[in-house]
């Protein structure tokens, strides 16, 4: 956790708030795949450097039915990196309902590249984007949340009642939003917005400290991430692993 408390002080402002020229997506894209459209549109980019496509070809193929999904995946990545907003337009219009589906988060990342660079052109100031896992809005990181009975027993009616009602209150304190809740079983699922200015972790610590006080009997360790998002598969190893 200490260095991605050093990485957040490193994009707050002076109020506590992320910075205005610091862009994150809202939605939840995996590291490996952002990592993988990166790569490939810088690759792509240093091959095609003298090459004359004009932005209307660009976006006339990228439209065209016939062609595959390879060939709308380069035409996207030229595109992404033209800051002009006719093809910020056209690469929002094909985000809205792409014609290939396996390109429906790379469509995402090129809008926001492009996004990016046309801010930048307007206001000459340099931006910057903050990749996570989980995404996130409005200046606030995406959190993925787990937590669970220190025996990992089934949960009763007053612990996932408590769970809810003081996770809600120290949340509130905190200004974290919470996304969506998902009880099952023998735990909890959870979605969250935190803002860089408050800790996540303290203020779940605070609330599993007063269920446990009422008697709830949660464990304290808990799964807090925004780098990936776990399948239930996943989670039930996680918790079979009980130190």
């Amino acid at each position: 956790m200490d260095n991605f408390n050093e990485m957040l002080d490193k994009l707050r402002d002076s109020s506590g708030e992320m910075k205005s020229n610091l862009h994150m997506l809202r939605e939840i894209i995996p590291i490996e795949e952002q990592m993988r459209y990166f790569d490939y549109v810088k690759n792509v980019r240093t091959e095609t450097v003298d090459s004359h496509f004009t932005k209307e070809y660009l976006i006339a193929r990228l439209f065209t039915p016939e062609l595959g999904v390879e060939s709308k995946r380069f035409y996207l990545a030229l595109l992404a990196a033209m800051p002009d907003v006719a093809v910020y337009r056209a690469i929002e219009t094909y985000h809205s309902s792409p014609l290939e589906p396996e390109l429906a988060n790379w469509s995402t990342l090129a809008l926001m590249e492009s996004r990016i660079l046309l801010d930048s052109d307007l206001s000459g100031e340099r931006q910057f984007f903050v990749s996570t896992g989980l995404g996130g809005k409005e200046g606030k990181l995406r959190y993925f949340l787990i937590i669970t009975t220190d025996d990992r027993t089934e949960l009763s009616c007053f612990q996932k009642d408590t769970l809810k009602r003081e996770l809600q209150f120290s949340f509130e304190k905190n200004e974290i939003e919470i996304e969506s809740i998902d009880f099952k079983p023998s735990y909890l699922k959870m979605f969250l917005f935190c803002g860089l200015n408050h800790d996540p972790r303290v203020a779940v610590e605070e609330a599993i400290k007063e269920c446990n006080e009422l008697g709830c009997h949660f464990d304290t360790k808990f799964l807090l991430t925004n780098v990936k998002l776990l399948d239930d598969e996943e989670i039930k190893t996680i918790l079979l692993k009980k130190e």
